[in-house]
């Protein structure tokens, strides 16, 4: 993963095109965001896999020596397994997802049962059931401008849909060309 994208290459131009600067990409980059608010106590670990094959490894794009040190310097727990023979493909990822699955799934239960513990009818949950929601958006405008940062309204999930609350997420170099 690029885990450092505000100093990599990659990361650098998909923040200038994505967000006009850099500078603004700092809200969006994992190391960064371990290194001023972390630890998180709600992760006992964080779980990454590494090819050590990747070529885009080798050429000082995805820094995971950069998280790892920021983990370090906040106290944070992370496992970094290197894999021998693996590069950056879908094979790479085939091979490793049930042990991400099994991991994500594991903590999930525990947040799951914590939530519940917690629930009450007035909770937040309950209250945006079956409503519309705000919530903030990056959106793209038009081809080739930065992303625009919009509070938009999401309609409730209908037949067959679910409403996934997203915490967090990753742009990969490919996104700059599509």
């Amino acid at each position: 993963p690029i885990v450092n994208p505000s100093s990599c290459p990659w990361g650098e131009k998909a923040f200038k095109n994505y967000l006009g600067s850099v500078e603004n990409g700092a809200d969006h980059d994992a190391t960064l965001l371990l290194q001023s608010k972390g630890p998180f106590p709600e992760y006992d670990d964080i779980l990454i896999d590494q090819g050590l094959d990747d070529e885009f490894l080798a050429a000082g794009q995805l820094l995971p020596e950069n998280f790892e040190a920021a983990a370090k310097l906040v106290g944070q727990s992370v496992t970094v397994r290197r894999q021998p023979g693996f590069d950056h493909s879908y094979y790479f990822i085939s091979s490793f997802i049930d042990d991400h699955i099994k991991f994500h799934s594991k903590h999930l239960k525990q947040a799951a049962g914590a939530l519940r513990a917690e629930r009450s009818p007035g909770s937040a949950i309950s209250e945006t059931a079956g409503k519309p929601i705000q919530c903030k958006a990056m959106v793209a405008r038009a081809p080739k401008e930065p992303l625009v940062e919009e509070i938009i309204t999401v309609d409730p999930p209908k037949a067959g849909e679910v409403r996934v609350k997203v915490i967090a997420n990753a742009l990969c170099h490919t996104d700059i060309y599509t």
